[in-house]
């Protein structure tokens, strides 16, 4: 039994004698995987790259801010 199912002769056998309408419906939902996988990780890429765009700019935002603040309670005389 595990000797017919490793037998890669008998395998190209089975696979000549099947119809080019069947071999497409066989491969199409990997197809249809893998078309899928690639959209997700494009997807997840583009929404990566505008999550790092935002918090370097929300971290540009914080220190700014913190630069104002820090401005304002500076004493006018130069004394600390």
């Amino acid at each position: 039994m595990i000797n017919e199912l490793l037998d890669l002769n008998a395998w190209a056998q089975w696979f000549a004698a099947l119809d080019r309408e069947f071999i497409f419906l066989l491969a199409l939902p990997f197809v249809v995987a893998v078309i899928g996988l690639w959209s997700w990780w494009a997807d997840k890429e583009e929404e990566d790259r505008e999550y790092e765009a935002r918090a370097a700019q929300a971290a540009e935002r914080e220190r700014a801010e913190r630069e104002r603040r820090g401005a304002s309670q500076i004493p006018h005389h130069g004394l600390r």
